[in-house]
């Protein structure tokens, strides 16, 4: 997606155009605002493509949100942080999440259409969660080296240490407007996030090392 080189439309598949397509729609309009019509012009394919790789409208968006997911979940296990140390792995982690969530503005509004559709469509998605499973489990082994080398303090869930991640990660954006206006503040400084970003490196070792995740 954003970090990705550009490539001439005609040159990708059919599917990859269509889910790049869509995913631009729903961000502008939602998942029920997203025109088909629309889709299959920007993709420059016809409506049968849909129907013939998705099933439907809902399939098409499932797989937006697949791939958005999907690619998350892939650059973190290529990030080349989780063998460090423990401390600066954790550190890696926040560092990454933030940055990727600051680079990839398309990850958290397809998230803020499907919560307000309630996670109608992620709360069955398999991959989705198979690929969760793989992040904890990682977590989980970094925080146990962590234990045993006596960097941390108790055990924590990786869980809801990545709840409280993602949350500071994300909450600049998320908020941006209001929040720059209550701070006085412009949330996209490189200065201001630069030091946000080390702020919550802080706040999550902390957390570690009193084991209060």
């Amino acid at each position: 997606m954003g970090s990705e080189l550009p490539q001439p439309a005609a040159a990708l598949q059919v599917p990859d155009r269509l889910i790049r397509a869509a995913t631009r729609d729903f961000l502008r309009h939602g998942f029920q605002g997203a025109s088909i019509s629309r889709i299959v012009q920007d993709a420059g394919c016809n409506v049968r493509m849909i129907y013939h790789y998705f099933g439907s409208k809902q399939g098409l968006y499932r797989a937006c949100l697949t791939r958005a997911y999907d690619h998350l979940r892939q650059a973190e296990a290529e990030a080349g942080f989780w063998d460090l140390p423990p401390p600066q792995a954790m550190a890696g982690l926040v560092r990454f999440t933030f940055d990727y969530m600051q680079a990839h503005p398309e990850f958290l509004g397809l998230v803020r259409i499907e919560n307000m559709a309630d996670g109608t469509q992620v709360g069955d998605m398999a991959v989705v969660h198979d690929r969760a499973r793989q992040l904890f489990a990682a977590i989980d082994r970094v925080m146990a080296r962590g234990l045993r080398a006596g960097d941390f303090g108790a055990e924590c869930d990786p869980g809801l240490l990545y709840l409280t991640i993602i949350g500071l990660c994300t909450v600049h954006l998320t908020n941006r407007h209001t929040m720059g206006a209550v701070l006085g503040r412009d949330l996209t400084d490189p200065d201001f996030l630069h030091a946000r970003r080390e702020d919550i490196v802080g706040i999550v070792l902390t957390r570690l090392r009193a084991g209060q995740a």
